[in-house]
């Protein structure tokens, strides 16, 4: 076909067989023109429109006035210049009154001003989902206190994670809206992500409430020196930068999630360099970020201060000390603390042969071998995984953080006091004729600020040295037919503390994916996943021993831990799911 965009700074042609009709029927035309009377005075002007999937050649005037105007000229009712003058004051009065925009569908609904100062694409995804569940008996005791504890109610108290009896429930995994494009110029882009997800895991009502994922803004003006800020998922390990859109699963692997940058949450507010990811072999990414997770910063964490000095906190019951009143509690001032550091996360990765990406699958069908290798390293420094308080549970301090931890399976960290992470990973891919290959290796350095004082202000000691954290996987996938039907096995493995035993994690699993328009933006998905983990090792405030009364006539709280009974919790899970992405 033949485009032309008569008012845009750049022109782009494509011929076709029926663009070459239309080529040599327009060229008839003029030269059929040059060896007529009319055509001595005038050549006919205009442009190819697209209008539903066809070019059609349209005028520049009123096709009536123009008729009018030929045949004056023919009769000599109006001169040369009298009819070019009004060709042209036509022609102007055309492009003045023509759409300053345009509007148009293509994987999103585009809108366009026609200088390209302004560019919007907004998209929707709907992931829904139906999961049955079996699990063993050790679910219902002892359930999960570790790994995946639930902290509710206001003061964020312990919860075990259990179940009795297996489970079935359809949710809408992922409602997610996009807004994206660029600002003045295509090297100033944004990008704006809003959802509206039901987890799989337990969750509270209202947890599918629309909240914000991403805000971003991102310089490309300089090839070797992009910048990007605002919110969004840190450029660390391969898992998490690639989108749940281009999975081979329906989830990450557990182990992907213990394992991010700041040790909380996939996405953080802060800004990153890098380059540009198609231009060179070698990438770079350097990003400094508050490092608690997206929508929080440092401000939000705090110590709690008591109002009198060897005063408990929490009191329940009981007779208080000498001078201190009865109603004491340890959350008469909140102290910041560390609110100068900030998280640093550096990557690079290596296109060893063509450009693999970070989806997961080989969706383009490569021709040639596509490999990459990658690593990176962050540093979380002073994050705060407990309260102060007597109780751990009832203390509103870090509360966020807390949770934080909870959700992304590092539970055996909370009331760990003060710590630093130090995380690494290292990544390789490769991808031909519809195999792909991806694996990785995470390892997590956990430095207590204190080691030799108390978990907790009650005197709670670990019974041994905590450990640090590592963990991988590899998956592979092929296309049984190219780009239709794809087939995917992967196996992960976390050890979440290298000190404890009986507490490792193991989970396979294997899914059939059908794509029904060759591309990641309509499928189904039918996946078995089997998950294994182990309750040994000790987690503060829920393994003995426990905390103790905050005044020794106050009896206890809570002496029995949520570990009394170990075992090993097996989850077998079949999930189906549909995805759609427009």
């Amino acid at each position: 076909m033949i485009q032309w965009r008569p008012f845009s700074r750049t022109v782009g042609v494509k011929i076709s067989g029926r663009g070459l009709c239309l080529f040599v029927l327009g060229l008839t035309c003029v030269l059929g023109g040059f060896f007529s009377p009319a055509g001595l005075w005038a050549v006919e002007t205009g442009t190819l429109v697209e209008k539903d999937g066809k070019y059609v050649f349209v005028e520049s005037q009123d096709p009536t006035l123009k008729l009018l105007l030929d045949r004056a000229l023919k009769h000599g009712w109006v001169t040369q210049e009298e009819y070019d003058r009004v060709v042209k004051e036509s022609e102007a009065r055309a492009y003045l009154l023509q759409p300053s925009f345009k509007v148009w569908y293509d994987r999103g609904f585009n809108f366009s001003m026609n200088n390209n100062a302004f560019f919007l694409k907004i998209r929707a995804r709907v992931m829904s989902r139906f999961t049955q569940s079996f699990r063993n008996d050790a679910w219902r005791d002892p359930g999960d206190a570790k790994n995946f504890p639930e902290l509710r109610g206001v003061f964020g108290d312990f919860r075990a994670n259990r179940f009795e009896g297996d489970s079935a429930n359809f949710n809408l995994r992922r409602v997610r809206l996009y807004f994206m494009g660029h600002l003045f110029s295509p090297d100033f882009k944004y990008f704006l992500q809003l959802s509206a997800d039901t987890p799989e895991a337990p969750q509270t009502a209202g947890s599918g409430s629309v909240k914000m994922e991403d805000m971003i803004l991102k310089s490309t003006h300089i090839p070797w020196l992009n910048v990007q800020l605002g919110q969004y998922k840190v450029f660390f390990n391969r898992a998490q930068i690639n989108s749940t859109a281009s999975m081979q699963f329906t989830e990450r692997a557990l182990v992907m999630n213990a394992f991010t940058a700041s040790g909380l949450d996939r996405r953080d507010i802060g800004i990153t360099i890098m380059n540009d990811e198609s231009a060179y072999p070698i990438n770079y990414y350097f990003g400094v970020f508050n490092g608690t997770g997206p929508g929080f910063t440092r401000l939000g964490a705090f110590f709690s201060e008591g109002t009198a000095e060897g005063c408990p906190g929490g009191q329940f019951s009981g007779t208080p000390p000498a001078g201190c009143e009865a109603a004491n509690r340890n959350v008469g001032a909140n102290l910041r603390l560390d609110s100068t550091n900030l998280l640093l996360v550096s990557r690079l990765q290596w296109n060893i042969m063509g450009r693999p990406g970070y989806a997961e699958g080989d969706m383009a069908y490569s021709d040639s071998p596509q490999m990459a290798l990658g690593g990176g390293f962050a540093w979380n420094p002073a994050i705060q995984t407990s309260t102060n308080n007597a109780f751990i549970g009832v203390d509103v301090s870090n509360l966020g953080i807390r949770r934080q931890l909870a959700a992304n399976g590092n539970g055996r960290q909370l009331g760990w006091g003060v710590v630093d992470f130090a995380t690494w990973t290292l990544d390789y891919t490769v991808k031909y004729r519809g195999w792909s290959l991806v694996a990785e290796y995470y390892f997590k350095n956990v430095n207590r600020h204190n080691k030799g004082l108390p978990l907790m202000s009650s005197g709670v000691f670990a019974p041994g040295q905590l450990g640090n954290s590592t963990g991988w996987y590899v998956q592979t996938g092929y296309f049984l037919v190219p780009r239709r039907l794809q087939l995917a096995g992967r196996y992960a493995y976390w050890d979440p503390d290298t000190n404890s035993a009986d507490d490792l994690i193991k989970q396979a699993d294997v899914a059939l994916t059908y794509y029904f328009n060759d591309t990641y933006d309509h499928q189904l998905t039918l996946e078995w996943s089997n998950i294994a983990m182990g309750t040994g090792g000790f987690s503060p405030g829920r393994s003995a021993p426990l905390p103790g009364p905050p005044v020794a006539a106050a009896g206890s709280f809570g002496t029995v831990p949520l570990d009394a009974t170990r075992g090993t919790l097996i989850e077998n899970l079949v999930r189906v799911q549909y995805q759609i992405f427009f």
